[in-house]
């Protein structure tokens, strides 16, 4: 039996690691890396550029109760305010990390008061190119970073600019904290990771999970012509092509969409459980900010079939977890297991 060995990243035991960028660790740190990175690329891709900005906004609702996620994103709220009412951010120099909001009337102070140090948080905006830090006037202005200055090109114009830049950010800094080995682990948002990964889709990145579809029309065989009820093409087939009551339906296409993927809700609370995550917590943020659920209010969240039930899964976190796969084949491809 081979041996247990302790990954450098989670610290926990494991048969099998892998040697990445000096440290020794397992195929479940490589995949929150692999995330990380189809999350950060994803953005780039147009076809993937939605559905990473819809699993930003879950990411969001699932740690926003985590304390652990206050100080990391605060400094994206303050720069959020601060666009809101035209004012400069700004660090004072000294102990006290005092952040300043400063316009044309007034002068809003904010004291640090995270464990996590400012400076460490600032380090992994710096680093995404979220925020640049820049010295002026005595103290240190927090200005948009290359990421940020491009998406306010790209989204700028729209009203609902500030939400998604916020549910993108978001993302992508808890999906970077998946690869950092002293960050704190986001469990629910890991729990979701690993249960699509390994429910929903192959090794080699390919969705196998059942569709659940909706019908959004109908199509008429015989001329083309498309319809939104049944009833509308059943009267069109008879009444235009005289077809008989009894051959309507053979030709009626049914047209429809893949609104969400079917997962046993067995395998998902096996997963919340593995990671420490209560399953009622979880189910409480679905049904109350729509965590993992379909963006259509049409669709139910929980269905039964032959006596189990489902959850219908977001079809964009299968897409994005789905490219994370083939990244996290590559990266178990490019580095040798160690012996």
């Amino acid at each position: 039996m081979p041996q247990l060995k302790r990954c450098e990243r989670c610290k926990k035991y494991k048969r099998v690691l892998y040697k990445i960028d000096d440290m020794e660790i397992c195929s479940e740190c490589i995949r929150g890396i692999a995330f990380y990175q189809a999350f950060k690329e994803g953005f780039k891709d147009p076809r993937l550029r939605g559905d990473v900005i819809t699993v930003g906004i879950d990411i969001g609702n699932a740690v926003w109760f985590n304390p652990f996620s206050y100080a990391w994103l605060y400094p994206l709220n303050l720069w959020m305010l601060a666009k809101d009412i035209g004012g400069k951010l700004l660090i004072e120099k000294g102990s006290e990390r005092i952040i300043e909001i400063i316009t044309k009337d007034r002068t809003y102070k904010v004291k640090w008061r995270y464990k996590k140090s400012l400076d460490e948080v600032l380090k992994l905006y710096q680093e995404e190119g979220i925020l640049r830090v820049v010295e002026e006037d005595g103290g240190l202005v927090l200005t948009e970073g290359e990421i940020l200055a491009e998406m306010l090109k790209k989204y700028g114009d729209r009203p609902d600019a500030y939400e998604i830049i916020d549910a993108w950010v978001s993302g992508l800094i808890i999906a970077r904290l998946h690869e950092e080995a002293v960050a704190p682990d986001f469990r629910m948002v890991n729990a979701l990771i690993r249960v699509v990964a390994d429910e929903m889709i192959d090794s080699n990145g390919n969705i196998e999970a059942e569709p659940y579809p909706k019908v959004t029309g109908y199509k008429c065989r015989l001329c083309g012509l498309k319809f939104m009820t049944k009833d509308e093409i059943k009267n069109h087939l008879m009444m235009v092509h005289r077809t008989p009551s009894d051959e309507v339906m053979a030709h009626i296409e049914e047209e429809s969409i893949t609104v969400g993927y079917l997962l046993e809700i067995t395998s998902l609370v096996r997963a919340l459980q593995q990671e420490g995550v209560k399953p009622e917590a979880f189910f409480e943020r679905m049904e109350r900010l729509g965590v993992f659920a379909p963006n259509d209010p049409e669709t139910p969240r929980i269905i039964e079939r032959d006596g189990k039930r489902f959850v219908v899964v977001e079809p964009a976190w299968v897409r994005v977890v789905a490219r994370a796969r083939e990244y996290e084949r590559e990266l178990m491809r490019s580095y040798g297991r160690v012996r």
